[in-house]
C-alpha cells in the first residue's frame, strides 16, 4: 500500500514537472435548453395558432416558406429562391430540396399549395394569415419544387405575409381528429415532439436526421409558468436558460448572487402593443362618446411609469407599434381628464344615479374586464381602472381567467372589455384583420365587432397601395379615424426584460426579441468549457 503511494506521489511530481498533470475531466456539454411559456398553447397547429406561447414552439418544429433575419429583412428558409413579378401579381418560389418532414418524406409544392388552401378554408380558423390569402387566383405546382402563386390585387406586405408556416398534407390527410394535429404536430425543422403535458410541459427532441453542430440542444424544454414569482425563482435556481422578469424582478436579480452567479439581464424589445379592446356590441360601449370618455379618466403616463419601472412604457396613440411612422404626429394619447370623460358620459345620456354610479333607461354602467391570470402588472393595471372608472359613475369588474379560457373568449368576443396585446407576427402595421368590419369572429380577428366604414376604406387602399408614400398616408388616415371613433383605448409599448443563462451563447436580439427570426433561439449554442 504504502509502495504504490508512493509511486503516485512520484509520477504527480513528474508530471508536474514536465507539464503532463492530468487535468479534471472536461465536462460533457451542455445539450438540453429549459425554456418556458406563460401558459399552454391552444394548439400546435401553426396554421391556426393565435398566440405567442403557441409560436414559441411551433417555430421549432415548422420552417416557414420564407424566414427574416435579425433585421427583418426575407431570407430563405423552406424556400431558397423566389422572384415577383413587376406588377406584385405573380410569386415563384423554389424549395429547399433537401427538406424533409420528420417521417423523411420530402416536403414538396404541394404541401405549399395545402397550407394555403388550408388558409383560405372558411372552416379553418386561420386568423393570423387569411387576409393575407384571400385573394390567391391561383397555386401552381410545375414540379415538386417549385410553386407559383397568383394574385387578384397586389398587397404592399406580400413578402411579410410569406413569413408562412408550411404543414404536411399527408399528415393532416392522415389525421382521424382535431388533435392529431392540435397537440401531435408533423413538421419539417430541427426538432419534433416528444411530449406534452397539458399546463406542465413540453418536451421537443432534435431529429435523427439534424445535425448536431448545427442544431447542438438534444432536448428542449418548455416549461409552463404562468406565475412570474415561480419563473423568477426557478431561472435564479438554474432550472431555465431563459425567462421573462419583470420590472420589479429586476432590482433582486441584480442584487442576488446566486441569480448573477448563473443569468445575466438582458433588456430585449418586444413587437407588442397594449390596449384595453372594446366590445361595441356591449349596450354601454356601443357609444364613441363613451369609448372616448373612459380613456381620459384614468392616470396612463403615471400607470405607465409605475408599472414599467424604471423607463416606464411609451405610450401609444392608435392601433400601430408607439414611434412607427405609421402613426399620424397629430394624434396623441388621451390625457387624464376625469372632467372631461364625465362630460362626455353626460353627453351620451349616462346620468349619475344617487350612489354615484351612472345610468341610463333603467341600465347600469357596468364593464367586465377580462385578462390572463398570473402577470402583476394586469392585477395592477385592472385595480388602477376599477378605481378610476368609479370616479365617474362606472362600475368596472376585473376578471383574471387562467389563460386558455381567456383565450377561448377573447377570439370569441364573448367579453365587455380585455386587455389585450396585438403582437406585431410577422412584422406588419396592416390594422385590417384586427378592426376591418370583415374580420368579426369567426372570420377574423376583430374580436370587438368594431364597425366603421370609413376606416374600413382606407384600410382596403392601404392594403392595395405600393407606393410606400402613400401607403404610409393611409395609414396614417387610419389612424386618425380610429382616433375619432375608438374601437380600443390603446396603452403603450415596452421593452422587457430577460434572464438569460451564462451557458448560452450566440444570443441575438432583434427589434422582433429574441425570437420570430431566423436562426433565433435555433443559433443559440452552450459555452464550453
Amino acid at each position: 500500500m504504502k509502495r504504490t503511494l508512493a509511486r503516485a506521489a512520484a509520477l504527480i511530481a513528474v508530471c508536474a514537472v514536465a507539464g503532463c498533470a492530468q487535468r479534471a475531466p472536461r465536462r460533457a456539454p451542455k445539450d438540453v435548453l429549459y425554456r418556458h411559456l406563460e401558459g399552454d398553447p391552444a394548439t400546435l397547429d401553426p396554421t391556426t395558432t393565435t398566440e405567442e406561447n403557441g409560436l414559441i414552439v411551433e417555430e421549432m418544429i415548422f420552417r416557414p416558406l420564407v424566414g427574416l433575419d435579425v433585421e427583418r429583412r426575407a431570407v430563405p428558409a423552406l424556400a431558397r429562391s423566389w422572384t415577383a413579378s413587376p406588377d406584385g401579381l405573380t410569386y415563384d418560389f423554389r424549395l429547399d430540396p433537401d427538406a424533409q418532414w420528420e417521417d423523411r418524406t420530402p416536403v414538396t409544392s404541394d404541401d405549399v399549395q395545402f397550407t394555403l388552401d388550408r388558409i383560405r378554408d372558411p372552416k379553418v380558423p386561420a386568423f393570423n394569415y387569411r387576409d393575407s390569402f384571400a385573394d390567391v387566383a391561383a397555386v401552381e405546382t410545375p414540379d415538386a419544387s417549385t410553386v407559383r402563386i397568383r394574385f387578384r390585387t397586389p398587397y404592399a406586405e406580400r413578402m411579410v405575409a410569406f413569413n408562412l408556416p408550411i404543414v404536411s398534407r399527408a399528415a393532416y390527410s392522415r389525421a382521424k381528429s382535431p388533435a392529431d394535429v392540435d397537440r401531435r404536430p408533423t413538421g419539417s425543422g430541427p426538432y419534433r415532439l416528444e411530449r406534452w403535458e397539458t399546463n406542465q410541459a413540453i418536451a421537443l427532441v432534435r431529429r435523427e436526421d439534424a445535425a448536431a453542430a448545427s442544431v447542438p440542444f438534444r432536448r428542449m424544454i418548455f416549461r409552463v409558468l404562468p406565475d412570474s414569482t415561480v419563473r423568477f425563482r426557478a431561472g435564479t435556481r438554474g432550472d431555465l436558460d431563459e425567462f421573462r422578469i419583470s420590472r420589479d424582478q429586476r432590482a433582486a436579480a441584480e442584487a442576488s448572487r446566486d441569480f448573477q452567479a448563473r443569468n445575466r439581464i438582458v433588456k430585449v424589445p418586444q413587437p407588442t402593443e397594449a390596449y384595453l379592446l372594446w366590445n361595441v356590441r356591449h349596450p354601454f360601449l356601443a357609444d364613441p362618446r363613451v369609448r372616448t370618455a373612459l380613456p381620459h379618466c384614468w392616470p396612463r403616463e403615471e400607470t405607465a411609469r409605475r408599472l414599467y419601472p424604471p423607463d416606464g412604457a411609451v405610450l401609444a396613440s392608435g392601433p400601430y407599434l408607439p414611434g412607427a411612422p405609421e402613426n399620424d404626429p397629430g394624434v396623441r394619447a388621451p390625457s387624464y381628464d376625469p372632467s372631461l370623460a364625465a362630460r362626455l358620459l353626460d353627453e351620451a345620456g349616462w346620468r349619475t344615479a344617487p350612489d354615484g354610479t351612472r345610468m341610463r333607461g333603467g341600465r347600469k354602467a357596468s364593464v367586465e374586464l377580462l385578462y390572463p391570470a398570473g402577470p402583476a402588472v394586469y392585477n395592477a393595471l385592472g385595480e388602477i381602472l376599477r378605481s378610476s372608472f368609479a370616479k365617474v359613475g362606472v362600475v368596472l369588474v376585473p376578471r383574471p381567467l387562467e389563460w386558455a379560457a381567456y383565450s377561448a373568449r377573447s377570439d370569441a368576443g364573448e367579453f365587455d372589455a380585455q386587455i389585450f396585446a396585438r403582437v406585431f407576427l410577422p412584422p406588419n402595421p396592416d390594422p385590417y384583420s384586427f378592426f376591418h368590419s370583415s374580420q368579426t369572429p369567426p372570420h377574423g380577428q376583430n374580436s370587438g365587432f368594431y364597425r366603421n366604414a370609413s376606416a374600413d376604406r382606407a384600410m382596403e387602399a392601404a392594403r392595395r397601395e405600393t407606393d410606400a408614400a402613400r401607403r404610409l398616408a393611409l395609414y396614417r388616415e387610419v389612424d386618425r379615424l380610429l382616433a375619432a371613433d375608438p374601437p380600443a383605448d390603446f396603452l403603450w409599448g415596452a421593452d422587457q426584460f430577460w434572464g438569460l443563462s451564462r451557458k448560452l451563447t450566440g444570443v441575438a436580439v432583434s427589434s422582433l426579441g429574441l425570437f420570430h427570426f431566423l436562426p433565433g433561439p435555433l443559433g443559440w449554442r452552450p459555452v464550453t468549457d
